[in-house]
Parts: structure tokens; sequence; C-alpha cells
């Protein structure tokens, strides 16, 4: 490679001796220029990619723990059930709640999910390898048990697991939860 470069450098050398210094100073100039951009081009490029975090294996996986600072809703595990983004949208204290998420049954049986707070039980159950989606099947709590921006204890049960997670409590100031309300015409 080190000869390539050799040879290179000679026969650009060859035609320098052919033109005259008035002739050879414009090209250079040029070859330079072109040389000059293509590297800056190519310095913008690697610094524009690393700062977008371009990578060529991915992001790491997200642990199911930190996963709720991404989205509205708790994540959670239990068992064989992924439990995704998971909240209760409410007009107020006392009100009826309903129930926004996701439940993922990983097993090959047929499941029964519970989640119950200190006065409401509910009961779902699952196919194998179904993804459960609140937001389509209406499911309420008869009373969210504190305000809206607060969390609800909740207690998820599959079979012989259990998981007490606090799932918050949001009410219809986002735009996109006010047809999740209860008693909302949108449903």
């Amino acid at each position: 490679m080190t000869r390539m470069f050799a040879l290179i450098s000679v026969r650009l050398s060859d035609r320098s001796i052919v033109r005259s210094a008035s002739q050879t100073k414009a090209p250079l100039t040029s070859r330079r220029s072109v040389v000059r951009n293509r590297i800056i081009a190519s310095g913008l490029l690697l610094m524009v990619g690393g700062l977008s975090g371009c990578s060529f294996l991915g992001p790491p996986p997200i642990p199911p723990t930190e996963l709720g600072s991404i989205n509205l809703g708790m994540n959670a595990e239990v068992g064989p059930v992924e439990v995704r983004n998971l909240l209760l949208v409410t007009h107020g204290e006392a009100e009826p709640a309903r129930l926004i998420g996701v439940l993922l049954n990983g097993s090959e049986a047929e499941i029964q999910v519970t989640l119950s707070d200190q006065d409401d039980k509910i009961s779902v159950t699952l196919d194998p390898g179904q993804q459960y989606a609140f937001q389509e099947y209406p499911t309420l709590f008869e009373t969210a048990d504190d305000i809206a921006g607060a969390v609800a204890d909740v207690t998820i049960t599959v079979g012989a697991d259990t998981e007490s997670v606090q799932i918050p409590i949001r009410n219809g100031s986002l735009k996109w939860l006010e047809p999740y309300l209860p008693n909302s015409t949108s449903n």
C-alpha cells in the first residue's frame, strides 16, 4: 500500500514538472480544496453520527424497572406476564377510574391476571401468547383511591405470583387521554 502512494505521488510530481509554476498553482489549489472539503465533510458526518447516537449495534435493552420513566404508566413483570404502560384515568378522587395499558402473556398456557386495590378487583383471562390492551376493552375500577397525579397501590396476581405496584393516576388534562375518561362519549 505504501508503494501505491509512492507511485501516485511520483505521477503527480511528474505532471508538475511539465507545467510551469503558474500552471501548477491553480490545479494544486483546486485539488487541495477538493481534498480539504472531503475531509471536512467526512469529519462532519462522523461528528453528526456520533452526536445523534448512531450505532451499528443499536441501543442496549432498557430494563423493565427503567421503562416507567419513559412511559406515562408503570411497567412490571409478574410471573410470565409483562405489564406495560399501565395507568388509571379518572375525573377525580372517588370517581370511576379506567385502566389503560397492555398485558402480554409470555407463557404457553391460558392465564388469569387479577388486579386489585383497596376496594376493587378485576380479573382478565389471557390466552397463550395473547396481548391484551385495556384501551380496546374498557375496564374500570369503581373508584380511584386518590387524586390525579398520585399513584394507586394495586396488587397484580398471576397464579401463585403476586406483585404490589403503584399505578399512576391521570386525568383528561392530556389531550390523548380524554377519550379514555370514564363515561366519555368517545369510548
